[in-house]
């Protein structure tokens, strides 16, 4: 009889919770305003109606700190399918263990909501059920870079950096930014340069969304290509890199550049983006065919085939094996706005094709 006892104290809490259960409605990530925690279905598998309310503590996953309690009001559970909103708990009570969770939305990191349904009884408060959930809050715009442009040409050796925050902004308290800029070298991607290359200029915790760079670094050097990278952070829950973009110092480094682009080799079914310095088309294509010349077409992509389509023609000589080409169509009044294909059809009647966008030295 007394074992039977101590089974019964042991499964009560447990037969107790299987009586009634909570189904939380959270995106697993993405934004999530403080609101929306209150989103809910409670399941009452009981004859009675339950007066309850419910506890919330929202937790940190990395350092598994509480970040935030609250605690509702009463509700009134009948039986069968509750649906729950924050209109329905009211008054709503919350405990701020951090600052950052005072506003409308949960600052950008990963958490562990942890619920409990407890039963106002005439011999006290008695837990029902219990949820727990994760979500990763992630903003809905990441930083964006603005000045100076991607593959843009400027004059000026100590440029100006601008870049948009995340958004929205009130999920990030406090929000500072880490700005990096190196020297591109030849053969090298953006990407490589930002990973690989020592630091030309670098600068932390920055409170605004613009940096000029500093006389004390020494100028930029004319002719030079450089990449640069802002990363956005937010205490220690929210790091997020903007892309790479890189620009070109100086008028007269046009040359060095176009000299200095890859060669672009031609596919039968093309659809990656090249850039083409002031629209000098440069192509590595492979004459299989043993042609001693062959026929270029430049034209919209999007158009082909309308009416009324506008294409330049042009011809390249040839040699057997492996060939470098070269056309320029500065002068052919092409949209830096647009992207083209390059077609170049040999006598066995195979089209190979590149994709480019020109970029145009500003004047």
């Amino acid at each position: 009889m007394r074992k039977l006892f101590f089974v019964l104290v042991l499964c009560l809490p447990q037969w107790l919770m299987a009586q009634m259960s909570i189904t939380t409605q959270l995106p697993a990530s993405g934004i999530v305003l403080k609101d929306q925690l209150w989103n809910m279905v409670i399941t009452n598998n009981t004859n009675d109606v339950a007066v309850c309310h419910l506890l919330l503590d929202v937790r940190e996953v990395a350092s598994g700190q509480s970040m935030l309690n609250a605690t509702t009001g009463k509700l009134l559970v009948g039986k069968g399918i509750k649906l729950i909103t924050v209109k329905d708990i009211q008054p709503l009570m919350y405990n701020f263990m951090a600052t950052d969770f005072s506003g409308n939305f949960l600052p950008c990191g990963a958490y562990t909501i942890n619920y409990r349904l407890i039963q106002e009884t005439t011999k006290g408060d008695v837990p029902m059920a219990d949820e727990i959930v994760r979500v990763n809050v992630t903003p809905l715009s990441p930083p964006l870079l603005s000045v100076p442009a991607d593959q843009s040409f400027i004059e000026t050796t100590y440029p100006q950096f601008a870049w948009i925050p995340p958004a929205p902004a009130e999920m990030f308290k406090p929000l500072v930014y880490d700005i990096l800029v190196v020297e591109i070298l030849e053969g090298q991607k953006a990407k490589e340069a930002i990973e690989f290359n020592k630091p030309v200029y670098l600068n932390t915790n920055l409170q605004q969304s613009a940096e000029k760079f500093p006389t004390s670094f020494g100028e930029l050097i004319k002719g030079k290509t450089y990449a640069w990278q802002v990363t956005a952070r937010s205490g220690m829950t929210y790091a997020l890199p903007t892309e790479i973009w890189q620009f070109t110092i100086g008028k007269d480094s046009m040359k060095a550049v176009i000299d200095g682009a890859p060669f672009v080799k031609l596919s039968r079914q093309n659809t990656e983006v090249s850039v083409s310095y002031n629209a000098v088309v440069k192509m590595e294509y492979e004459n299989l065919a043993e042609d001693k010349k062959i026929t270029g077409t430049i034209y919209d992509p999007a158009l082909r085939g309308h009416k009324g389509q506008t294409e330049i023609q042009f011809e390249l000589k040839l040699e057997n094996g492996k060939n470098y080409l070269e056309y320029d169509a500065s002068k052919r009044h092409l949209d830096e706005k647009k992207i083209y294909e390059v077609s170049l059809k040999n006598s066995r009647g195979e089209e190979w094709l590149m994709r480019f966008k020109p970029v145009f030295e500003k004047k």
